[in-house]
Parts: structure tokens; sequence; C-alpha cells
């Protein structure tokens, strides 16, 4: 059975993001607190390497690039907490 890393890479991306962001308003859903926060990013950090991975295995199909897109909303992210702390 061949892995496919960019379907893997869609999967964890989309459970980090819903992970990262569910602590702040519209979803505020609070059950790990700022820890929450940081387990959601290390998903949505580890989606991104396996996004480079399977961009790197010259993988057939649109989902690598579709995953590699989603490093600006990593830095949507940063950028939030930057204006929500003040400081990282």
């Amino acid at each position: 059975m061949e892995r496919k890393f960019s379907k893997i890479s869609i999967i964890l991306i989309i459970v980090g993001i819903f992970g990262a962001y569910m602590a702040f308003p519209p979803i505020n859903i609070d059950i790990f607190g700022w820890w929450g926060i940081c387990i959601g990013f290390g998903i949505y950090l580890t989606g991104i390497v396996l996004g480079i991975c399977a961009f790197f295995k010259k993988e057939k199909g649109l989902m690598k690039y579709i995953s590699l897109l989603s490093v600006s909303l990593g830095a949507l992210f940063i950028g939030f907490l930057y204006a929500i702390i003040g400081k990282i």
C-alpha cells in the first residue's frame, strides 16, 4: 500500500487548525485552554511537514499544492496570537 502524504497532510492541517482556533470566538471551546492552542498548532505543523514530504516525493495530484498553500494560515494564526497576547 502506497502512502499518500498529501491526503494525510490535508487531514492533519484541518484538525490542527480547528484545534488551534477553537479557543477563540466564535467557536470558543475551552477544553484544553492554552495547551489546546499549542497542541493544535503542533498538529498543523506536522501536516505542513507531510505536505513538504509529498512535494519532494513528487506525488501526483493537486492536494500537495493545497496543503502547501495552507502555510499562509499558519502565518495568519501567529499574527492573531501576536495581536491578542502582544508578545511572542
